[in-house]
């Protein structure tokens, strides 16, 4: 029974190879006129599903490689705007951290800030100077729009700064003229993403309107430290709070906010008047 079956497939495949064979000779035999003519009717036809889902295919994996690219060079362009714009703002505060330095009268130190002294700490800022370039503790910290700190602790090659957001942070303040003086302090008790300082201790006597500049004194604070007079400390915003009789306390916005900054120096003499060394911000 399997033998029979086996000599039947074998005959009907013999067979089959002839019809192939005499159709593949007669093909040959025939003009070429009437192959494209069988091809056409053949397409259109029987194999028109066929070549309309081949297109359809074909044209979903042009799209697909054609969105694919459109993507890829749209986030291309994304990094390099925005490489761009950080490349462009640091060239700015090199700028003018460079024209500062020009007219900087006492001796300083440049330093680039790396980071945060510690992840949990939004206070305090690593720099690049340390006791090799000769930084000292309580040295002050300037940018080139204002005071960013005073120096904490110094290492080898680095230095811990105190931003003007910390809590204990005090600097004697003054407005341009030299007529009010009070004490700037970080608001709030020195939140570190809060961006203003409060200038305590103003005479009530004294009123100071908003966009009245104020700057460090030259005067020593309780905390010990000194700053050199005429470093920008910020701008006077509103009253925040009034003690009928005795004194006013007023909001400002910092010259400088230390999350922004790149590079700062560091002032290693505190007896100059430096009023002249920063150019107030354009209107």
């Amino acid at each position: 029974m399997t033998f029979a079956s086996e000599r039947y497939a074998s005959r009907r495949d013999t067979l089959a190879f002839i019809v192939c064979l005499l159709l593949s000779i007669t093909i040959r035999m025939t003009p070429a006129a009437w192959h494209d003519r069988v091809s056409a009717q053949l397409q259109n036809t029987l194999l028109r599903p066929l070549l309309a889902l081949q297109g359809w295919a074909e044209s979903v994996r042009t799209t697909r490689e054609r969105f694919a690219r459109v993507v890829a060079e749209r986030d291309s362009a994304a990094v390099v705007a925005t490489l761009a714009d950080a490349l462009r703002e640091e060239n700015a505060q090199l700028r003018a951290m460079l024209g500062l330095r020009q007219r900087l009268p006492v001796r300083h130190v440049p330093a680039e800030v790396l980071h945060q002294s510690l992840p949990t700490d939004g206070f305090t800022l690593l720099i690049s100077a340390g006791r090799r370039q000769g930084v000292r503790v309580l040295s002050p910290v300037v940018a080139s729009g204002g005071l960013v700190g005073v120096v904490r602790s110094v290492g080898g090659n680095t230095s811990v700064v105190v931003a003007w957001a910390h809590p204990d942070f005090r600097a004697s303040a003054m407005t341009a003229d030299g007529a009010v003086f009070g004490i700037a302090a970080p608001f709030g008790g020195g939140d570190p993403g809060g961006p203003l300082l409060e200038l305590q201790g103003v005479p009530y006597r004294e009123e100071l309107i908003p966009g009245t500049r104020v700057y460090t004194s030259g005067l020593a604070t309780g905390e010990g430290g000194i700053y050199p007079r005429g470093i920008p400390i910020g701008t006077i915003l509103s009253v925040r709070e009034e003690l009928a009789g005795w004194a006013r306390t007023y909001l400002v916005l910092p010259a400088v906010h230390p999350a922004s900054i790149s590079h700062v120096m560091v002032l290693l003499d505190t007896r100059a008047d430096l009023t002249e060394s920063f150019v107030p911000p354009e209107p």
